[in-house]
């Protein structure tokens, strides 16, 4: 009878974690957006889908795959970001941009070669360099 009621406890607490993980995003979900989905985000949110998948790169430390996966999601939104605040002819205002793309064009060489824990370092500084940005 003990181990029953070890074993239903055990369960409902696996329903609630995996809820839980799932409603964040990570739980083995994949986030899948088509070109026509990513025409129609504004150019004013390229950034913050940058930052989006950057930080689910970020979430996934250990996991050179997922690593690759969001780091070339989050390149080709900051990419996009760039041409915009460029456009706009804000070259200085830029150099944040710029230096994350760098950060993230070296997170996916290091995540293609296995190495997640140098590729997770590039994806952080990829952050920080797209959060100084939104700061100005």
């Amino acid at each position: 009878m003990k181990n029953t009621s070890t074993i239903i406890a055990v369960g409902i607490l696996a329903l609630l974690f995996s809820g839980q993980i799932s409603a964040a995003g990570y739980g083995g979900q994949t986030d899948s957006m088509d070109k026509a989905q990513t025409e129609s985000i504004g150019k004013s949110d390229y950034l913050s889908e940058a930052i989006k998948h950057a930080e689910m790169a970020q979430a996934n430390n250990a996991d050179a795959k997922k690593i690759l996966q969001h780091a070339e999601k989050s390149l080709a939104f900051d990419r996009k970001a760039e041409k915009q605040v460029l456009g706009k002819g804000n070259s200085k205002e830029a150099e944040h941009i710029t230096a994350s793309i760098k950060h993230l064009e070296e997170a996916i060489k290091h995540a293609k070669m296995g190495h997640a824990n140098v590729a997770s370092l590039h994806v952080n500084d990829a952050l920080k360099e797209m959060h100084q940005f939104t700061a100005n």
